[in-house]
C-alpha cells in the first residue's frame, strides 16, 4: 500500500519537517519510527511510505519540525492523526493534512468531558469498496453527549443542501468525526459543503456550521486511490457547559449496608444520586492509605503512606463472596449492625473489623482470586509501586512502627528483594500475598465504580495532597526525592497565628527533574484509573513551599523554598532596622516574661527558656530599677531568651494558664 501524506508548514532556511509514525512492539511498548519529509518550496511538504499494512487496520502518526536534525518543536499529541485502511480496492492513499497546535478549547479533550460528559461511541469506519474515495475528517469538540455531525452539500452524494438527506458522519477518534464519499457518484471535481449537528431528538433543531460553504478541489484521480482530507475544526454556535456538583469525603457515606464506614459501594450510591439530581460532577477527598499505627490518628486523609495503594476501609466486602463459615459470618454480620448503628464512626474498631475480614475471604478466596487472569494482569501493571508498599506494610505490622528508621532491618527499599516477592513459590512471596490480595480487591472495586460513573455521565474528581507521610512507603522506598531534613507547612497569617505544620517532607525538586519528573508522572496516571479530573491539594506547593526546620513545633521558624533573598541594607531601605536574633530566632525578654506569668516569671525563666546575648551585674541591677532611674542609664538591648525546642509544649501550656480568663 502506497501512503503519501501533504503538509502546508512554512519553513525557515535549515529547518525540515519530519512524519512520526506510532506504534507498538510484541510488549506493547510504542515504538516512533521517523520519516523525514521533502519540498521544493520550503512551503509544501510531503513524505512518501510503501505500507504493508493490510485493509481493516490504521496507523497513528505526528509531525514534527528539526533543526540541524534535533526536534525543536512537534505537534500537539494529546491526539495524534489517524489515518484508517477500510478501502478494500485501495492502491493509494493521498494525504492533505494540516499542523494541529494545541487548540484553546484543549479541556473538551479532557476525559471528563470525552468520556462523561460529551461521551460518544467511537466507531471505526466499515470497509467500503469505492473504486475511487474521498475522505472527509474533522474535528468538532464542541457536540454534545446526544448530538452526531453530518455533511451536507452542492452533490447529491452529499444531499444537495437538503438535511433529510445528510451524509452522517462517525466518530472514530476523540471528538473526530470521518466519512467515506463515493468520488465516482461526484459530477465535478470541485464540490461546496457544510457540517451540521443533528440532535438524537428529531424534535430539536440541527446546527448548521457558522462560517461560509467549505469548498475542496479534488485532485486528478485514478481507480484504486483514496484522497483524505483532514479539515479545520468545526465551528458551531454554542455555549460552554456549565456543571454543577457535590464534594463528600467517602468515608462518610455511610449506608445501611455498610460496614460502619462509607465505601466503594456507597461511592456507587452516590454517583446515582448525583445523576438523578442532574448534577454533573462528584468530587471526594483522598482514598489512599493512610496507616502508620492502627489508631485514629491513621484517619486524616491527606496524610497518605502511598500515592498509588488505596484506603482498605473502603473495601465494598457486599461485593466479595459471603463468608463459607455460617458462624464466623454471622459473628461479622451481628459486628457490621453493631459499627453500622454508631452515631460517630469508630475509625479503629471499623478498620481492625474490615481488616479481619479481609483476611477471612483472603483464606478462603485467595489462592483462587489470585490465579486469576485478572489478577495477573493487575500485578503485572502495578508491580512497580506494590511489591514495595506489600513489605512495606508487612515490616510496619511485624515492627509495630512506621518509623522505618528504627527497624531492626530493611530501613530502605532493597530492588534486589522484588523477585523473591513477585514469585508466588516464595516464602517472601507468602508473608505479603495478603497485601497484594487487598490491593486488588480495592482497585478493581474504584475502577469499577470509576467506569459506572462514566456510564452516568458524572465526573469522578479525585484530591491528590500536596504531601506525603514522613514515615511512609513512598519515603522508604524513594529517599532521594526527598528532604528529609525540612516539613512543609504554611506561615502564619489570619486564621493561624502560629503559621501551620504539617509535617511533610519536602520535596528534592533537583532529583525529581533529573528523570523528568517520574514520580509526579506515574502518580498522575495512577490517578487517571480511578478518576477524570482531579485536584492538587496546595498547587502552589509546585512553585514554593513553606519548608520548616524537623525541630521546630509550630510554622513561625519555616521560610519559602525557593525563595528571593533580601541583604541587610535591602531590609533597612524600608526603615525596619535589622537584628538577625530579632527575626530569625524567638525572641523573649525579662520584661514579656513578667507581663504574662507575673509571680511566676522567675519559674518560668529558670526552667523552659535559655538566656542569650550580653548577662551581667549591670543587667540584673537594671531589672531591679524604678521607671525614671531606668531611663537614665545607657540604651542597651534587652536580655534575649531562647526557648529550647524541647521545651515549647511546656511554654504553651503555662502560655494557655496565664491567660485564661
Amino acid at each position: 500500500m502506497d501512503l503519501r501524506f501533504n503538509l502546508e508548514y512554512h519553513t525557515s532556511f535549515g529547518e525540515m519537517l519530519a512524519l512520526n509514525v506510532v506504534s507498538s512492539d510484541n510488549e506493547g511498548e510504542k515504538v516512533i519510527n521517523s520519516y523525514k519529509m521533502s519540498t521544493i518550496d520550503g512551503q509544501h511538504w510531503s513524505c512518501d511510505i510503501n505500507s504493508l499494512l493490510k485493509t481493516g487496520t490504521y496507523i497513528d502518526y505526528f509531525y514534527t519540525l528539526l533543526r540541524d536534525e534535533q526536534e525543536v518543536r512537534r505537534e500537539w499529541t494529546l491526539e495524534t492523526h489517524r489515518l484508517e485502511l477500510m478501502a478494500t480496492k485501495a492502491k493509494r492513499y493521498v494525504v492533505y493534512d494540516h499542523w494541529i497546535d494545541i487548540p484553546a478549547n484543549a479541556y473538551l479533550y479532557s476525559s471528563a468531558m470525552t468520556e462523561c460528559i460529551n461521551r460518544h461511541e467511537r466507531l471505526q469506519p466499515r470497509k467500503q469498496s469505492f473504486t475511487r474515495t474521498v475522505r472527509l475528517k474533522v474535528r468538532a469538540p464542541q457536540l454534545r453527549r446526544n448530538e452526531r455531525l453530518a455533511v451536507v452539500g452542492n452533490e447529491t452524494v452529499l444531499g444537495n443542501w437538503l438535511l433529510q438527506n445528510a451524509v452522517v458522519m462517525v466518530e472514530h477518534n476523540f471528538n473526530e468525526w470521518i466519512v467515506d464519499i463515493d468520488a465516482t457518484k461526484l459530477t465535478a471535481p470541485r464540490f461546496e459543503m457544510k457540517f451540521v449537528v443533528l440532535h438524537d431528538d428529531d424534535q430539536v433543531a440541527p446546527i448548521w456550521e457558522n462560517s461560509d460553504n467549505r469548498s475542496i478541489t479534488l485532485p486528478e484521480m485514478a481507480d484504486g486511490d483514496v484522497v483524505v482530507y483532514e479539515l479545520p475544526e468545526a465551528s458551531f454556535s454554542s455555549f460552554d457547559v456549565r456543571c454543577a456538583g457535590t464534594l463528600v469525603p467517602v468515608f462518610s457515606l455511610r449506608s445501611e449496608t455498610s460496614f460502619g464506614v462509607g465505601d466503594f459501594g456507597d461511592l456507587r450510591k452516590m454517583i446515582d444520586w448525583v445523576a438523578l439530581t442532574r448534577q454533573r460532577v462528584l468530587q471526594i477527598l483522598p482514598i489512599n492509605d493512610t496507616t502508620t499505627t492502627h489508631t485514629w490518628t491513621d484517619s486524616y486523609p491527606y496524610s497518605c503512606i502511598s500515592i498509588f495503594a488505596l484506603h482498605p476501609q473502603y473495601a465494598d466486602l457486599t461485593a466479595l463472596p459471603p463468608i463459607a463459615d455460617e458462624k464466623k459470618r454471622d459473628e461479622m454480620e451481628q459486628l457490621r449492625v453493631e459499627l453500622n448503628a454508631l452515631p460517630q464512626i469508630d475509625y479503629e474498631r471499623v478498620n481492625n473489623a474490615k481488616m479481619d475480614y479481609l483476611r477471612v475471604i483472603f483464606d478462603q478466596e485467595g489462592k483462587k482470586m489470585m490465579s486469576s487472569a485478572q489478577f495477573k494482569n493487575f500485578f503485572e501493571e502495578n508491580k512497580q509501586w506494590l511489591v514495595p508498599y506489600a513489605q512495606y506494610s508487612m515490616l510496619r505490622d511485624k515492627y509495630g512502627t512506621a518509623d522505618f528508621s528504627t527497624w531492626p532491618d530493611h530501613n530502605t527499599w532493597d530492588e534486589a528483594e522484588r523477585h523473591s516477592l513477585s514469585t508466588s513459590r516464595n516464602k517472601a512471596y507468602k508473608d505479603v500475598a495478603f497485601y497484594y490480595f487487598v490491593q486488588f480487591v480495592l482497585n478493581t472495586q474504584m475502577e469499577d465504580v470509576h467506569q459506572y460513573a462514566r456510564e452516568k455521565g458524572v465526573i469522578l474528581k479525585g484530591d491528590i495532597p500536596i504531601g506525603v507521610n514522613r514515615y511512609g512507603c513512598d519515603v522508604w522506598q524513594e529517599p532521594r526525592y526527598f528532604h528529609l531534613d525540612g516539613q512543609a507547612g504554611a506561615p502564619p497569617d489570619d486564621f493561624s497565628a502560629n503559621g501551620q505544620n504539617w509535617g511533610f517532607p519536602t520535596y528534592n525538586w533537583e532529583e525529581m527533574l533529573a528523570d523528568g519528573c517520574a514520580w509526579w508522572v506515574r502518580r498522575f496516571s495512577n490517578m487517571s484509573k480511578f478518576f477524570d479530573a482531579y485536584r492538587i491539594d496546595h498547587v502552589l506547593g509546585f512553585f514554593r513551599i513553606w519548608e520548616i526546620p524537623t525541630h521546630s513545633v509550630h510554622g513561625l521558624l519555616g521560610q519559602f523554598s525557593p525563595a528571593l533573598a533580601m541583604t541587610v541594607p535591602e531590609i533597612e531601605a524600608y526603615g525596619l532596622p535589622f537584628r538577625e536574633e530579632f527575626f530569625t530566632q524567638p525572641y523573649i525578654t525579662d520584661e514579656v516574661l513578667g507581663r504574662i506569668f507575673h509571680e511566676h516569671a522567675d519559674e518560668v525563666r529558670a526552667t523552659f527558656v535559655e538566656p542569650k546575648g550580653r548577662r551581667g551585674e549591670h543587667h540584673d541591677a537594671r531589672r531591679t530599677l524604678r521607671a525614671d532611674q531606668r531611663r537614665a542609664l545607657p540604651a542597651r538591648p534587652p536580655r534575649c531568651h531562647q526557648v529550647p525546642s524541647q521545651n515549647l509544649s511546656a511554654v504553651r501550656l503555662h502560655l494557655r494558664v496565664a491567660l485564661r480568663p
